[in-house]
């Protein structure tokens, strides 16, 4: 089957990113990232104290901080992306809503 240069092969629009977006999408990776630094800070603090390498610090802190760190390293960063996700469909859901509306 032979297509000529003309005929496109997908009929899609171009891609043209909303600067907005971007920079919320920036943010929201900006704050994950920085959440992760936290939670591997947590971890080894936490580790530190539980190895008795702070002495004032008794051993059971430092579990609750070891504890605290993975949840911060790996439940924190889904439930926030997760939320930025549903906020975005939630967005494009009601500006469709309004563009059937207008065209109605």
């Amino acid at each position: 089957m032979n297509q000529s240069i003309d005929d496109p092969v997908d009929e899609q629009p171009e891609y043209i990113p909303d600067p907005e977006k971007e920079k919320q999408a920036k943010a929201v990776h900006f704050a994950v990232s920085l959440i992760r630094l936290l939670g591997v800070v947590l971890v080894m603090l936490g580790l530190f104290i539980a190895m008795d390498r702070l002495p004032p610090v008794p051993a059971p802190v430092g579990y609750a901080l070891v504890i605290l760190g993975l949840v911060q390293l790996w439940a924190m960063p889904v439930w926030i992306i997760r939320k930025y996700i549903r906020a975005r469909v939630a967005e494009e859901a009601i500006a469709k809503a309004a563009e059937n509306r207008d065209v109605s």
